[in-house]
C-alpha cells in the first residue's frame, strides 16, 4: 500500500496537479450550471451552448496540465482566455464560481515550475 501512496505522491508532485484539478472542476461547474437548470434560471440558447463548449475545453486544458506538464503554458493561457470569455458568453462564468475556479487554475498552471531535473518529467 505504501508503494501506491509513494507513486501517487511522486506523480502528483511532478505536475501542476492543483491547477489541473481547478481547471477541471471549473469546466464541470460551467457544464453543470447549464445542465441543472436551477429552476429560477433558464439556460437555453447560446449561453447553454457556450457553457458546454467552454466547459469541455476547460476540462481538456486541466487534463493537459496533468498528462503533459510541458504544455502547461499553452493550457494556462488558453484557460485564462476561456475563463474571461465565460464571463460574457456563459452566464457570468457559471454564476462566477466557474470563472473563479478556472482563473485561479490558469494562474497556477502558468506559475508552476518543475522540480530540478527536467521539464515535465513523466513517469
Amino acid at each position: 500500500m505504501t508503494d501506491v501512496g509513494s507513486r501517487w505522491r511522486h506523480w502528483r508532485g511532478h505536475r501542476p496537479f492543483l491547477a489541473g484539478l481547478l481547471l477541471g472542476l471549473g469546466g464541470l461547474e460551467l457544464i453543470g450550471v447549464s445542465w441543472a437548470g436551477l429552476g429560477f434560471l433558464r439556460f437555453t440558447g447560446t449561453a447553454g451552448a457556450y457553457s458546454w463548449a467552454l466547459g469541455a475545453l476547460l476540462v481538456v486544458a486541466g487534463a493537459t496540465t496533468w498528462l503533459n506538464p510541458a504544455l502547461r503554458h499553452f493550457a494556462g493561457v488558453l484557460a485564462a482566455v476561456l475563463s474571461l470569455i465565460s464571463l460574457i458568453a456563459a452566464n457570468l462564468g457559471g454564476l462566477l464560481v466557474g470563472f473563479l475556479l478556472t482563473a485561479v487554475g490558469s494562474a497556477l498552471a502558468l506559475a508552476w515550475v518543475p522540480a530540478p531535473g527536467g521539464e515535465g518529467a513523466t513517469s
